[in-house]
């Protein structure tokens, strides 16, 4: 019997070399070099890293060491199985925080794919992304893609909560795809405590989104306008708020959501105790918050590093 592996491959030097061009890329668009930024998005497309990738992710069945060992878990009727395939998005950003981004597998630093989506709406041609052709996507931003990763497959009863969900990239997830770590000859990613990674995913590009890839935030209950979802606030709550500002910061499904902090990305749950608005400021997008400052300090952050000096146009 072969040993138990921790990945189903080893990760290769070029990985980390194209994680470097990457960042490279990324700052340099940041700093407003985008020539620069577009030779090293181009350098970052290395064909070593799509042909570790492929055909690994697109085979699953090719990754099976064991097809029936013994005492594995079985594959349960759908109606048994968790209603919420995908993990909600409260879930996610738990398991973020937790494992930051890095997969819990083969230890690769990942990107989110609304990153990926960012680089190729800037730089079309430096960044291709066919998603009916894999030969046709970057190498890059293929391997590094980030993925909620269900350790025990959801059509084996794995749940789809924070114990069941570790980070992973492409090929540890979709090259997992419905078999079993023991299926694979895999170790279980949970028994290894996260490794702590100052990479942050190339986050601070969010905020370079063109407008029609920008997300659409909304306001607590519907409301468009932060003045008047306070005013509805009620009076015991609205005391205590005061206005904060978290740069990079969006809302989506009824939560706000940050870039790392301190190396960790924080979420909010939008509601009576916190409303919040898209603003700008000082040529910085993110979101205005309007909240007790005890909901920071529950995060660990400091309340009166994000409190709001100015104004702008939201």
């Amino acid at each position: 019997m072969e040993p138990v592996r921790r990945s189903i491959k080893e990760p290769i030097s070029a990985i980390f070399q194209a994680w470097e061009l990457l960042s490279s890329a990324a700052e340099a668009h940041l700093n407003g070099d985008r020539a620069n930024a577009e030779a090293l998005f181009r350098r970052a497309d290395l064909t070593a890293v799509w042909s570790w990738i492929n055909p690994a992710w697109t085979r699953p069945d090719l990754n099976v060491r064991i097809s029936k060992p013994d005492g594995d878990t079985q594959i349960i009727p759908p109606i048994k199985r968790d209603a919420l395939r995908d993990p909600p998005r409260n879930v996610k950003a738990a398991v973020l925080a937790r494992d930051g981004y890095q997969c819990r597998y083969c230890g690769i630093p990942v990107v989110h794919a609304d990153i990926r989506k960012i680089a190729h709406e800037l730089y079309p041609d430096a960044v291709p992304w066919d998603w009916r052709d894999p030969r046709k996507q970057h190498a890059a931003f293929q391997c590094l893609w980030l993925q909620y990763d269900h350790v025990v497959p959801h059509s084996h009863g794995g749940s789809s909560s924070e114990e069941n969900i570790v980070i992973s990239c492409a090929l540890c997830n979709f090259g997992k795809d419905r078999f079993t770590l023991k299926q694979l000859g895999l170790s279980d990613p949970r028994l290894r405590p996260p490794v702590p990674i100052s990479w942050d995913g190339l986050e601070a590009m969010r905020v370079c989104a063109p407008p029609r890839l920008k997300r659409r935030p909304n306001a607590s209950h519907g409301k468009a306008d932060v003045r008047e979802a306070l005013a509805s606030a009620s009076k015991e709550n609205a005391a205590h708020f005061n206005a904060f500002f978290l740069p990079g910061g969006w809302v989506r499904g009824g939560y706000l959501y940050t870039p790392p902090i301190a190396g960790k990305e924080r979420w909010f749950k939008i509601g009576p105790e916190l409303i919040a608005e898209p603003v700008t400021r000082n040529g910085i997008a993110g979101c205005r918050l309007l909240c007790d400052p005890a909901l920071f300090r529950r995060r660990g952050l400091s309340p009166e590093a994000f409190l709001d000096q100015g104004s702008t146009s939201p």
